[in-house]
């Protein structure tokens, strides 16, 4: 019997310490941001919710449990590296699904749990801007059918009680309008210290108003806040009373599917897929919603941008495709416009660049390259609306963390 529990004892401990040397493994994958690869390792393992925590957080999977899960590592070793990581895990979480109230909360218990932070003091600007906003509250989904101008994004919705025509932006993680609109809502506008960045890089100001509903089809939410921008900046200052907003990320995420057709429809709140990591090709990372696409013959991750009209690809395309360019570049100079600013960038040009996208082939003509590292470090660059538009239709699936192009971009 001795003999028995002794050698029970040995092969426990021997999977402990195999399971051990596979999570250490694992820290690699997880440091370069390889989340497909790391969900692939702990498929086959138990524990570390940090990991499981940040799938989690990337692949929009589970958010009650993937938050709990984060909250588990910061509770067993509050003090510890892996803590520190849970508590920016949970902020990215409740940042893109709109819990601003749960998001202040959190990076104040974090900084105070590590106040020697080197950090600290840029995450307080950061989060200046969130402090007194209610988290957002998804009242209803069921499927719509709404429709836009041919080729536009704009899509009706009502705020308060009050109708509009707002744009659909995945490259915005606070939903905005401009101070008009605000007036015309009948919103009480607070003023912050915050600001947000935009396209071009730089950071910009705002002020913040709560709508107590905003109604798009079938589809409402509770609770919903704004930025509010001065009507004198763009892209307000180019659009009419009424179409001076943006529908942002926490909405779009509540939404679950959105299906747009080019003729002139936009599908939402459709039954999503169950997510499957092996086929999915979206990733939320580093407050960035990104695709992995192929261009130039390899496999390339960049931010998916329906708020923006044209494409940009940044200096790490150059670095990883030097001899491209190099071969078919002219320099240039481009100038590029975000929320509230405009700024003009050294550039090299090609007269085209074929991307795969959504298993849809899509032209870039011209390809434009700033030599400048703009938005995620892991993205050579953002793909708007130009790209997308050249199918008759695409679908994003933020279940399955899924975006398809094509004849046949339906959600199932």
């Amino acid at each position: 019997m001795r003999v028995w529990v002794v050698i029970c004892c040995l092969a426990a401990l021997a999977v402990t310490v195999g399971e051990g040397q596979i999570i250490s493994d694992m820290r690699p994958l997880y440091d370069t941001h390889k989340w497909m690869e790391l969900s692939d390792r702990l498929g086959n393992t138990k524990g570390s919710p940090l990991y499981r925590g940040a799938i989690g957080v990337t692949f929009n999977q589970a958010p009650r449990r993937t938050e709990q899960m984060l909250l588990s590592v910061i509770r067993s070793a509050p003090d510890s590296a892996e803590a520190s990581d849970a508590y920016e895990w949970l902020s990215h979480l409740y940042l893109y699904r709109g819990q601003y109230r749960a998001l202040v909360s959190i990076m104040e218990k974090k900084w105070a749990a590590f106040p020697n932070k080197k950090e600290r003091e840029q995450e307080q600007r950061a989060i200046a801007g969130f402090r007194g906003l209610p988290n957002q509250i998804s009242e209803k989904i069921a499927p719509s059918t709404l429709h836009h101008e041919d080729g536009s994004i704009f899509v009706p919705l009502s705020i308060d009680g009050s109708p509009a025509t707002y744009f659909c932006d995945t490259g915005a993680w606070v939903s905005g309008m401009s101070e008009s609109e605000a007036a015309r809502m009948g919103l009480r506008v607070k003023e912050t210290a915050g600001t947000l960045g935009n396209s071009s890089g730089s950071s910009v100001g705002f002020r913040t108003a709560v709508a107590k509903q905003v109604v798009i089809g079938n589809v409402r939410f509770k609770n919903v806040s704004f930025a509010v921008f001065p009507d004198n900046q763009e892209p307000w200052s180019v659009l009419p009373p009424g179409r001076r907003g943006i529908i942002g990320v926490p909405m779009l995420v509540g939404f679950g599917t959105l299906r747009w057709i080019r003729k002139g429809t936009l599908e939402i709140g459709d039954r999503p897929e169950p997510l499957d990591i092996r086929k999915s090709n979206l990733v939320f990372d580093n407050d960035h919603l990104a695709v992995t696409a192929t261009a130039g013959g390899r496999n390339v991750l960049a931010t998916l941008d329906t708020g923006a009209e044209t494409t940009d690809l940044y200096k790490p395309f150059a670095d990883a495709f030097a001899s491209l360019l190099e071969q078919n570049g002219k320099k240039d100079s481009i100038e590029e416009r975000g929320v509230g600013h405009t700024e003009a960038f050294d550039a090299v040009t090609m007269p085209e660049l074929r991307i795969q996208l959504g298993g849809f082939d899509t032209v870039l003509s011209p390809a434009h390259v700033l030599l400048k590292s703009i938005g995620a470090n892991c993205c050579i660059g953002n793909f708007g609306m130009d790209l997308l538009k050249q199918a008759p239709s695409f679908s994003i699936d933020f279940r399955a963390m899924i975006l398809r192009l094509g004849p046949a971009a339906a959600l199932r």
